[in-house]
Order: C-alpha cells, then sequence, then structure tokens
C-alpha cells in the first residue's frame, strides 16, 4: 500500500524491521533461547534511529549514505548480546532519545511550511507526533518493564508484552491508514526553515507590509485554494522573502496564520450579514481546502465552532 509512494519507502522498511524482531522474539522463546545467544536486545537499538530516519524520507523524499551511521551503535552491540539488561537499558535511552528527536524534526518541518503554504495543516505530520508521543510513553513503560525483567513475575511479563504488541498493532494500522490517505508532502528549502530565524527591524518592512495587506484584501488574493507564498508573490509582483519577512514582523503571524485568518474574517462577515449560505460553502469559497482545516482555524481566531458563531448571529 505505501511503497509505491515517494517518500514512503523509509516507513516500509522501518515496518518490516519490528516483522523481523518479532520473528527473532518468537524463535528466541519458542527454542529457549540462552541469554548468550540473544539477538532481540539489539533491536532496541534500531527501533529509535529507523524510525527518524524514516520521517526525514517522509519530509526530504530521501535520506544520505552518511545517514546510516545511526545504526552504528546496534551493530557494534551485537558480540555484546550476553549483557541483556544492559543493551536493553541503552536502547531504552536510544529510542526515548530519537522519540524527542523524530518529534522535534516533524515539528520543524510543520513550522516550515506554516512559512509558505496556507495549506499546511494538510500536509503536515502533527498526528504522527501524537503517535509518538503515546507510544513513547507506553514503550517507556514497557522498556522499564524488560529493564527489570528478571524481577518480574511470568505472568504479568506476558501480559505487558502483549499489551505493547497490541497497542503497537493499531499503531502500525493507523501509520499506514494516515499515509495512505495523505497526499505527497512538499520539500521545504533549508532557506525556508531559516527564514524565521533573521533578526531584523520591522519598521524597514512596514511598507511592504502595509502594500501588501491592503491588495491581498482589496483584491481578495486570501481566496485562493492552496494559495503558496510563491504564488502570492507572483500575484503582488513582492519578492517571497519580502512578503515572509514583512508578515512575520509586522503581523507577527506566520503566512499560513495570516492569510487562514483573513479568510476566517471574511466567512464571519458573511455570516454578520445573514447571508443564507451553508458554512462549508462559505468556508470553501474564502479558499479553504478542507473542511476540518477550517473548523480548527475558525475556533481558534473566535473561540468557538462555525455552528455556534452562526446561531449568535
Amino acid at each position: 500500500m505505501l511503497w509505491h509512494k515517494q517518500g514512503h519507502k523509509g516507513i516500509c522498511l522501518y515496518l518490516l524491521l519490528i516483522a523481523i524482531a518479532a520473528l527473532f522474539n518468537i524463535i528466541e522463546g519458542i527454542y529457549f533461547i540462552s541469554d548468550t545467544f540473544l539477538i532481540t536486545p539489539v533491536f532496541q537499538l534500531l527501533f529509535g534511529p529507523a524510525l527518524f530516519l524514516a520521517c526525514v524520507g517522509l519530509i526530504h523524499k530521501k535520506t544520505s549514505k552518511i545517514d546510516a551511521l545511526h545504526f552504528f551503535p546496534a551493530i557494534i552491540s551485537i558480540p555484546f548480546t550476553n549483557y541483556v539488561q544492559i543493551i536493553i537499558a541503552l536502547g531504552t535511552i536510544s529510542r526515548i532519545g530519537y522519540s524527542v528527536l523524530t518529534a522535534l524534526k516533524l515539528y520543524s518541518y510543520k513550522k516550515s511550511l506554516d512559512l509558505e503554504r496556507s495549506d499546511s495543516d494538510e500536509y503536515s505530520f502533527q498526528w504522527m507526533i501524537a503517535i509518538i508521543a503515546i507510544t513513547a510513553v507506553f514503550n517507556l513503560l514497557d522498556l522499564i518493564r524488560l529493564n527489570f525483567q528478571p524481577y518480574i513475575a511470568g505472568e504479568l511479563n506476558l501480559i505487558g508484552q502483549a499489551f505493547n504488541n497490541g497497542l503497537w498493532l493499531v499503531a502500525i494500522i493507523f501509520i499506514t491508514y494516515k499515509l495512505n490517505e495523505q497526499k505527497s508532502s512538499p520539500s521545504i528549502k533549508d532557506e525556508a526553515i531559516e527564514r524565521s530565524s533573521f533578526k531584523e527591524d520591522s519598521g524597514h518592512f512596514l511598507p511592504i507590509y502595509s502594500a501588501l495587506d491592503n491588495q491581498v484584501k482589496e483584491e481578495q488574493l486570501y481566496k485562493v485554494s492552496r494559495l503558496t507564498l510563491n504564488q502570492l508573490s507572483e500575484l503582488t509582483g513582492l519578492q517571497p522573502r519580502d512578503i515572509s519577512r514583512a508578515i512575520n514582523l509586522n503581523a507577527n503571524k506566520s503566512f499560513n496564520e495570516y492569510i487562514n485568518d483573513l479568510r476566517v474574517d471574511y466567512v464571519c462577515n458573511i455570516l454578520r450579514s445573514g447571508a443564507q449560505k451553508s458554512i462549508t460553502d462559505l468556508a470553501f469559497e474564502a479558499g479553504f481546502s478542507s473542511k476540518a482545516v477550517f473548523n480548527r482555524a475558525f475556533k481558534q481566531v473566535t473561540g468557538m465552532t462555525p455552528s455556534r458563531f452562526k446561531n449568535q448571529q
């Protein structure tokens, strides 16, 4: 389902790694292999970097050869599998660290999309951050179980393992469904990520912002569905970087927030006028390409749902 999509091969390989780990776990359990020959603890050092690189592939559509160094600790730990508890403890630290690193990477990508696209919510991986956060909590509990395995009753140990496997089964199904449903994420140039870090005087960009704001409102350019920074640049004749900096410094908003706030204001004004139009029609008329994104943006601006706002008019 996922292999044919650009950037999804890393996720497929990550799921394959989970399957291989499960296979080794079954083999070692059935044949009662001694601790000296255990392989499964090594996988604890593989899961973290594998998930991180899979998410990098989702964002950038590729990874570099040097990224293979992330797997180096797992490789060098193979001869030391007889020290099971030490390997598991190191794997615990690795998985927690990589979970944080992966979440930060996805969050940075979302912030970068906000600087360039009005439909960034449709391409971001906020749901993946939620999955990582939820599974990280349960993984931490399960890794505590693994670290203290010799001191836990056999039945309790099996219950913990079964629960964690069930949780991952649900997570894998959800990830597969969401990735198969979601459109291919647009690439973001490195300079886009750095754009918000420049310290510049807002007064320098005030004339640009005033001219931009007037033109966008008068010509209702925010109504262009899936409007991007480059498209607005073509429509206004202003440079993309100047538009971005003018909005960031003078409106104190990202490009995404600026455009969607104008769209919400447009819908609110129509509703106040008493026009007999459905909220969904107004949302698409204002430029939103997704009802879910519209509902979220509307509530952020007004503090209430569109339906409640309409009923109050």
